[in-house]
């Protein structure tokens, strides 16, 4: 059973408000911006993004950020094993497709292997703001006895991500920029 941050994340936010910090602009969607956004609330971030898909931002760290999600949700790849850390490679390939479509199903979904506004949506009330305002932890399901879980930053409104293994430290989830992996 997953657990569902959401009460987590409003606390925070609200903490952070009342502190005086700044959470960034609302999330608006426009992959021009080049860049995953959000503000506000992370419960409501991810539902206007662009898309993700082998034909689309398919070489970016905004990919890699989904295979965080994928591995987190412990979604099936074609050999029927799960998704793995060492399976996040900023690639948008047939191993990302494939384990989206498991995952879309699994959400009842459509099942088109490509991460769209409604795929994007679906976690986001996952995801818990930290005590800092600026560490994202998504939840992911509990598929083997534990949950998986990864961290994000959102600076300034800006997602970050880290490489699962390269210690290349913290990098903006660019749409079309592949420096994570």
């Amino acid at each position: 059973m997953r657990t569902v941050r959401t009460g987590t994340a409003i606390a925070a936010a609200t903490l952070a408000i009342g502190a005086g910090l700044a959470l960034g602009p609302a999330a608006q969607a426009n992959t021009t911006q080049g860049y995953i956004a959000g503000g506000g609330s992370v419960t409501d971030d991810w539902g206007d993004e662009g898309l993700l898909s082998s034909g689309s931002h398919a070489n970016s760290n905004a990919t890699a950020v989904w295979q965080w999600v994928l591995w987190a949700e412990g979604a099936k790849e074609s050999n029927g094993t799960r998704y793995d850390q060492s399976d996040i490679d900023c690639q948008f390939g047939p191993n990302t497709t494939y384990a989206t479509k498991n995952l879309q199903s699994r959400w009842g979904l459509t099942v088109d292997g490509k991460v769209g506004t409604q795929t994007f949506g679906r976690f986001d009330v996952f995801m818990g703001l930290g005590s800092d305002g600026q560490t994202i932890t998504y939840y992911g399901d509990n598929f083997d006895g534990y949950q998986h879980k990864f961290t994000l930053k959102r600076i300034s409104g800006k997602y970050y991500v880290q490489d699962p293994g390269s210690g290349k430290g913290w990098k903006v989830a660019y749409y079309n920029s592949k420096t994570a992996c």
